[in-house]
């Protein structure tokens, strides 16, 4: 377990420690590694412990909050998502990775093979 070392108490505090920290990482986004803008920026933490992580760019900061939610939606306490979220991650994306390499063949019913694209969904009306 890590140390406390200090927390950040301040709007101030957090935006000193954010150009510390994007400086550190030569002002490159962990996850996408685009270049991270001036005042576009996220100092990203963990919503378990508080622990300041990294600055994310707002896409990638946004699209991890998005993403950690959206697996445990209506995720029970026993599911791996909730139990081990980072190995339920490894696991998509080798899920993801062989299924793009071994594709079935089969093709499901909203695609539409001339556009080559996901049709748009019709919902039920109430």
């Amino acid at each position: 377990m890590t140390t406390i070392k200090r927390q950040l108490k301040t709007a101030d505090d957090v935006a000193t420690y954010r150009k510390q920290k994007a400086a550190m990482q030569k002002y490159k986004c962990p996850i996408c590694r685009g270049p991270l803008q001036v005042n576009v920026t996220a100092l990203d933490h963990s919503h378990k412990n508080g622990h300041c992580r990294s600055v994310l760019c707002r896409s990638c900061n946004v699209g991890e909050g998005k993403v950690m939610a959206g697996m445990l939606f209506r995720t029970t306490k026993t599911n791996l998502a909730y139990r081990e979220p980072i190995q339920w991650l490894r696991n998509l994306a080798d899920y993801l990775e062989y299924h793009q390499n071994n594709p079935s063949g089969i093709i499901h019913p909203t695609f539409d093979l001339k556009t080559g694209k996901q049709k748009p969904v019709k919902r039920r009306k109430k």
